[in-house]
């Protein structure tokens, strides 16, 4: 599902990030901010003209109601999962939805296609310290692939 989702991003011509860090921030004043807690890991990230997409994957139920952390901060935030699961989560009113009301679905099938099943609730003021957090996490994202490409040749 990963492999499917850059390829598709990357074929819409928008700048895909996989397992990126963020940090929840705190204001020190004059508009710089430092991180607190720990790190949180969205499993994706897409960037286009400044508009983040973050995604949670997911691929089972099980999975979904995990206590692993879920994080939506962007200016869109999507669940991605198999089609089966997303249907199946629409069709029984699935708490999720109701824990998540802004959040989307978008449903894969398995090969290279995806479909929204929900649409999102975009957030076109997305807070300065989470545009800069993002976008931090994506450059460290993208360079640690970078690192890997380098060890590979």
């Amino acid at each position: 599902m990963e492999k499917a989702l850059i390829i598709d991003a990357l074929g819409k011509s928008k700048h895909p990030a996989l397992e990126v860090e963020y940090w929840h921030t705190e204001s020190i004043g004059a508009g710089i901010y430092r991180p607190i807690g720990q790190a949180e890991y969205i499993d994706a990230v897409i960037e286009k003209d400044g508009m983040y997409t973050c995604l949670e994957l997911k691929v089972s139920m099980r999975d979904l109601h995990s206590k692993a952390a879920q994080t939506f901060v962007g200016n869109k935030n999507y669940l991605v999962c198999p089609l089966k699961m997303a249907k199946e989560i629409k069709k029984c009113n699935d708490p999720w939805i109701e824990k998540h009301p802004t959040v989307g679905i978008i449903a894969w099938n398995g090969k290279n296609k995806f479909q929204v099943i929900k649409h999102c609730k975009i957030n076109y003021s997305l807070a300065q310290n989470d545009w800069t957090t993002l976008a931090k996490g994506m450059i460290s994202s993208l360079s640690k692939e970078m690192k890997k490409l380098l060890e590979g040749a």
